[in-house]
């Protein structure tokens, strides 16, 4: 291969939102088109697809689930290895663990290309017993041999890639998420505004921040709580906002195409996480100058420090998280601090232009390796 020619990437994702589908996009939109030619291989009928192309992107659909399921994977490895008869790409950039299994069993027999696999999160969490551990671990090794390099977009997960996965150090290059900025004219709201991003799934926390939200409300009474986003724990996470006395006080905004301009208006931004790879919804927050308060999990700390860039609260522990938000609602020197000081740190260490330069970087290190 030689940089003398436009370089084909092929990128490979499952059905995609949230943090998967921003990191895709925001790549491709700063991707040099004069060095490479970038196609998305991606399920049809996604929201994905239809914002890829409208970015100016190829597309080729491929039935790709999320969940393992033996057969359909099957269909997608064959379906896949005739794609990449067919594009012969120099580079294919596999996102998540999942379409890694498939898109490395598929590029196997062929001339294979280049292989990059980005991890977008951890691969286990607390629900995943040792047995199911050791095989994930032992097939992500067996798959290592297959893959040019491995991106983690944490240094937490890098060394969780390194300590639980049995993965080479040297074989994984963090690049860190990166955001286009954007400026957002604020708007002033009654009384104190509290508020979180999040898909309404177990790791998430969004429960903790209810609970937390009903102790603040102690101390603050007209403190409001807006959870933005969606997810099968909808309909629970309501029915807890009742018990604990706060249904009256938490609006569920549902999922926000556009969510920044909301966040914007609060006063303090909460990530409740039990476990989080990286966490970029408090990049951008803090990229509006609003303060952040978090669990100390993860790779939150590679972004909240505890004391100039935010407040960290200890893992689980409703009544710190609760405290660390009055503290910031009480202290309006100390909110205004953390989010200029938090401000300047994101935006010079987790631009876009960074991520898309370090990855385009590792691609032309790949392409003149041949």
């Amino acid at each position: 291969m030689s940089l003398g020619k436009k370089v084909v990437i092929a990128y490979l994702v499952r059905p995609a939102e949230g943090g998967i589908k921003s990191h895709l996009l925001t790549l491709l939109s700063g991707l040099d088109r004069t060095r490479f030619e970038p196609i998305v291989i991606c399920p049809p009928d996604t929201s994905l697809r239809r914002e890829v192309e409208q970015a100016g992107c190829k597309v080729i659909p491929l039935e790709l689930v999320g969940e393992l399921n033996p057969i359909k994977d099957l269909r997608a490895v064959l379906g896949l290895r005739r794609i990449l008869r067919r594009v012969k790409p120099d580079i294919l950039h596999i996102h998540s663990a999942k379409a890694g299994l498939v898109g490395r069993l598929a590029a196997a027999s062929l001339r294979r290309p280049r292989i990059v696999l980005t991890m977008h999160s951890f691969v286990f969490d607390e629900r995943v017993g040792p047995l199911k551990r050791a095989v994930a671990a032992w097939v992500e090794r067996r798959l290592s041999g297959l893959t040019d390099r491995i991106i983690a977009v944490s240094r937490a997960l890098r060394d969780e890639l390194v300590s639980q996965m049995g993965l080479r150090a040297e074989r994984i290059t963090v690049i860190s998420n990166g955001v286009a900025f954007r400026e957002i004219r604020k708007s002033g709201g009654n009384g104190p505004r509290v508020g979180t991003v999040s898909r309404l799934a177990p790791q998430k926390g969004v429960d903790h921040f209810i609970r937390a939200a009903a102790l603040v409300r102690k101390k603050l009474p007209s403190a409001r709580f807006f959870i933005i986003g969606d997810g099968p724990l909808r309909k629970k996470l309501e029915a807890l906002a009742g018990e604990v006395g706060v249904r009256e006080s938490v609006e569920f905004l549902g999922f926000q195409p556009d969510a920044l301009p909301i966040v914007a208006t609060f006063d303090v931004f909460v990530l409740a996480s039990t476990w989080e790879t990286f966490g970029l919804t408090l990049v951008e927050a803090l990229s509006q100058e609003v303060p952040v308060v978090a669990f100390r999990v993860g790779g939150v700390p590679e972004i909240v420090d505890g004391s100039t860039t935010g407040l960290l609260a200890e893992p689980g522990d409703v009544e710190d998280l609760a405290a660390k938000v009055c503290r910031l609602l009480e202290d309006g020197e100390l909110a205004a601090r953390i989010g200029r000081d938090g401000c300047n740190f994101v935006r010079s260490r987790f631009g876009s232009d960074r991520m898309v330069a370090e990855t385009q970087s590792l691609y032309a290190g790949l392409v003149r390796a041949g």
